[in-house]
């Protein structure tokens, strides 16, 4: 599904390319995030009843029909495989996420988290730097139906993972009352941060460097891809230098210096700077995935699943409008400097949330 997501920006060029208003081709980011939103909370309650690899099998099914709508360039069929997508990968994430969580070694949970952030974000790479070149040479169409594949044979497999024993059903109120912590809801922003901001961001990379010529758009988006996988999969491994707190902190604060400089470097028209912010902000995505996913599996009094649909749920409200509001800016200004010095203020925010909370 990686390969999908990372996919996004090349069709939201190909439709700016065909007048269809920028807030429009950015929407398929702010229905995959509302996709994921709205079904973390039954796929938990279904695990506990089913199984936790039944679910993944059902959201990898899902994903695999998004994915291959992915490649369409009418606009309702494009947006409406957004959403199934989201669908598909919310199911798939908070089952993988619980399943990795229960399964892994003590000690061991943010590592083996981080190694899915980081497998999922490898097809994000893959996705983000293959995808303009096979549209342009197969139609936009084919490549969607190639990168469903991989999902289709997951979905297969799902059910011959070994079976899990998860706690027992939840009441409603639970879901709602873990959020009145604050720190849980600072958990569930900066899950916003480090996600969600990643989804909206890259879905306007390409037509970023679609509009600085200077720029190699091939290299510069397979330095961001590949960062973002380093990130990941070293992310669980920064709490060997770090507690998780301060390693979550680290990774929103190289995020916001990497996306003020993509901010001051497209306001002021400075090329080198905006290649390399865009490749940094990649390891500002990435660090905090491992760590922050296993301080939500050990907060203490607070059931692991339910905590992970909250951090969910949380982090992709906050981000749902952003893909909107890009949009927006750049056809008020002409720009994308004001869209990402609005991200930079937002994860600013973020990290003196968590000082604060956490």
């Amino acid at each position: 599904m990686g390969l999908a997501v990372g996919g996004f920006g090349t069709y939201v060029s190909l439709l700016v390319a065909r007048e269809v208003p920028p807030g429009v081709a950015g929407l398929g980011a702010t229905l995959f995030l509302f996709g994921q939103s709205v079904v973390v909370l039954p796929t938990d309650v279904l695990s506990r009843v089913r199984s936790v690899r039944a679910m993944a099998a059902a959201g990898l099914t899902l994903g695999a029909a998004g994915t291959a709508f992915g490649g369409a360039l009418a606009v309702p069929v494009a947006l409406g495989g957004r959403l199934l997508l989201g669908i598909g990968m919310g199911a798939t994430f908070l089952a993988a996420m619980k399943y990795a969580g229960l399964c892994a070694a003590e000690g061991a949970v943010a590592r083996t988290q981080g190694l899915i952030g980081a497998l999922f974000t490898l097809g994000l790479a893959v996705g983000i730097a293959v995808t303009p070149v096979a549209v342009d040479r197969l139609g936009s169409f084919l490549p969607g139906v190639v990168a469903a594949v991989p999902v289709g044979l997951a979905a297969v497999a799902a059910p011959s993972l070994a079976p899990v024993e998860t706690n027992g059903r939840q009441s409603m109120w639970a879901y709602v009352a873990a959020f009145r912590d604050p720190g849980s809801l600072a958990l569930g922003l900066a899950n916003a941060a480090s996600y969600g901001l990643l989804i909206v961001a890259s879905t306007w990379y390409t037509d970023v460097l679609a509009r600085e010529p200077l720029l190699p758009a091939t290299l510069v988006l397979t330095s961001f891809a590949a960062a973002t996988f380093v990130g990941r999969t070293w992310s669980g491994y920064l709490t060997a230098v770090f507690t998780r707190r301060r390693a979550v902190e680290v990774g929103l604060v190289v995020l916001a210096v990497a996306l003020g400089a993509v901010a001051v470097a497209l306001a002021t028209g400075a090329p080198v700077v905006l290649g390399v912010g865009l490749a940094v902000t990649g390891a500002g995505f990435g660090l905090p995935f491992g760590p922050l996913f296993s301080l939500a599996f050990e907060r203490v009094g607070v059931d692991a699943g339910v905590l992970l649909v909250g951090m969910t749920v949380v982090g992709n409200a906050v981000a749902l409008v952003y893909p909107w509001l890009v949009g927006r800016l750049l056809s008020a200004t002409a720009g994308y400097a004001a869209g990402f010095g609005l991200m930079t203020v937002s994860v600013l925010g973020v990290v003196g949330v968590w000082r604060i909370a956490v």
